[in-house]
């Protein structure tokens, strides 16, 4: 398709570079074979890039806080694990969370996310950042009451204590209510049992020093929500592919959602975004050889992490941008990225939202792995099994029954490798569509929909 002056638009190019890159036909089925790495092969990798010795990251000043912040933080989520597990059900690491929050620490990062809905993440987390003075970091972690009316007064107070013993400290930097999506959750979690007196409280006796919220709601919710109190910060999921279109799932009343909306509402009104799922649970860090070579086209020197991370770390409203990284060469290469950070320009931004369209354009289940649909009543390992779908979505290697051409073996045989490695009894199949888990996920997937799709597709093999 050609513009008004005949000539190719860039859009238009840069999707015939991705096709011709995994060796498509641009009128061919999504899912045709494409050779190349398949969905459990990791693409070749640039050189891990470290600061120099004795750098320090970036930094913004926040004159709504009094604070001085590092563009980058440490999320707590994804620390290393003793026994190879996901994180929020494994042994955590403490040696190597000490390692890693000492490097941090040394390089700038002054922003430590946790949750008691992360495992053992502010146990481990409050042991490495006590052998630090106080002063030189900031604590964030969040009143983890995730939904129901049947939380107490008394459930919350145990849980701000608990936080508070775990993290080793006598008062909170930045405390969130975590994943508040309306109103009416709000006075449900937090009004009708007089918690948020509390809360008020404890920021009175200076135990909260800042106070926010972090949201999956709609585009027209936050607005509500910002109303019903001066929050200091509010913590948003915004990455390059959730830009114009965050996908909504399973709730037919869910409004549209936008991160773009989201920030410009937070940005017109002077709040300081905190910026979660830059890339967006780790998937943008492994996206198709095709995609990473679009985005090496414009910036060789960036690895597809460093794209999703500079593209939000670009924003000025956004206070500090969270990466949830798991070992040390994800975080040296993040402290090397935020040192003299080099933001985007206009066009590379309006470059990555093309990148966006060329990434929604692979069959994907927008899970970023956050497990809190976890555990299954029936013992399905969910996002285990999104794992699985989506390493083969994103090499466009999902094996096609209805299309067996000279790929399909060799796919068929890699994808059935993942899903049965997954634990015995946690595969899609033992779903029994209790619902269990979809209030419970903040992305609004259609969790046991999209289980039954797995479980016809493995049947179908």
């Amino acid at each position: 398709m050609e513009g008004k002056d005949n000539k190719i638009t860039r859009r238009e190019a840069l999707k015939g570079l991705f096709y011709a890159g995994m060796g498509l036909a641009v009128g061919g089925p999504v899912l045709q074979a494409c050779g190349g790495r398949g969905p459990s092969e990791a693409p070749a990798a640039l050189p891990v890039t470290e600061a120099p010795e004795g750098s320090k990251i970036d930094t913004r000043n926040w004159s709504k806080l009094g604070e001085t912040v590092g563009m980058l933080g440490l999320g707590c989520m994804r620390f290393p694990t003793l026994d190879g597990k996901e994180a929020g059900d494994g042994n955590l690491d403490q040696e190597a969370v000490n390692e890693m929050i000492d490097y941090a620490i040394a390089h700038g990062i002054n922003y430590f996310d946790t949750a008691p809905l992360y495992g053992q993440s502010e146990e481990v987390t409050g042991r490495a950042l006590s052998r630090h003075p106080r002063e030189s970091y900031f604590i964030a972690t969040k009143m983890s009451h995730m939904g129901g009316r049947r939380f107490s007064l008394e459930d919350g107070k145990r849980m701000f204590e608990t936080s508070l013993e775990r993290l080793r400290t006598d008062y909170i930097d930045f405390y969130l209510l975590h994943s508040v999506p309306t109103v009416a959750e709000f006075n449900g979690r937090y009004v009708e049992n007089k918690l948020f007196e509390y809360i008020l409280e404890q920021r009175e006796k200076g135990r909260i020093r800042h106070l926010g919220f972090s949201y999956h709601g709609t585009n027209a919710d936050l607005p509500q929500m910002l109303d019903l109190y001066d929050w200091d910060f509010v913590q948003i999921q915004a990455n390059y592919v959730d830009w114009k279109d965050m996908p909504v799932d399973w709730d037919p009343n869910q409004g549209p959602t936008s991160a773009e909306v989201l920030y410009k509402c937070l940005a017109d009104r002077g709040v300081p975004a905190v910026v979660m799922e830059p890339v967006k649970g780790g998937s943008l860090a492994n996206v198709s050889d095709a995609l990473a070579a679009v985005m090496r086209e414009r910036h060789p020197e960036l690895t597809p992490a460093a794209n999703a991370l500079t593209f939000v770390g670009s924003l000025p409203g956004v206070m500090v941008t969270l990466s949830g990284m798991s070992n040390m060469a994800q975080l040296k290469e993040n402290v090397s990225l935020f040192t003299d950070f080099k933001p985007f320009n206009d066009k590379d931004m309006a470059f990555m939202e093309t990148v966006a369209e060329l990434y929604k354009s692979n069959v994907h289940i927008p899970c970023t792995a956050c497990a809190y649909c976890m555990p299954c009543p029936n013992g399905v390992n969910i996002p285990g099994n999104f794992r699985v779908f989506n390493s083969a979505s994103d090499a466009l290697s999902i094996p096609d029954p209805e299309h067996k051409d000279k790929t399909y073996n060799a796919k068929r045989k890699a994808f059935l490798k993942l899903y049965n490695g997954l634990e015995k009894g946690a595969t899609a199949d033992a779903c029994t569509n209790c619902n269990a888990c979809l209030p419970k996920c903040p992305q609004h997937i259609r969790i046991p929909q999209q289980l039954m799709r797995i479980k016809e597709l493995v049947a179908s093999l």
